[in-house]
């Protein structure tokens, strides 16, 4: 799934969601709050797990050195970490500061 359809689909199913909460509030009827809590958690880890890299303007972009942990900022990935020289780097997520590891 492309991440636009996959936006897509995030934005209709809150709306659907909000739809549902002005309705029931409209007629005065209750709603499933676990059937909606279910739902929003669904949708809370959907937007969790996306991937929000953003490469600076000049179109570098930021990588993340599997070993140690060092982004390193360029225009291509480079062949080695600049810390401590290791060759597996990964498209670095900047607004996840927590790095999980298999590792341990």
């Amino acid at each position: 799934m492309t991440e636009g359809k996959a936006r897509d689909d995030l934005n209709a199913r809150l709306d659907a969601l909000v739809q549902q909460l002005i309705e029931a509030d409209q007629r005065g009827s209750g709603i499933d709050a676990m059937k909606l809590a279910h739902e929003l958690g669904e949708i809370k880890l959907l937007v969790a797990r996306r991937k929000t890299i953003r490469p600076r303007p000049g179109g570098e972009g930021h990588w993340r050195c599997e070993t140690c942990g060092t982004i390193t900022h360029a225009k291509a990935k480079p062949e080695r970490c600049p810390e401590c020289g290791a060759t597996r780097l990964w498209p670095a997520d900047l607004a996840q500061p927590n790095v999980e590891s298999g590792a341990g």
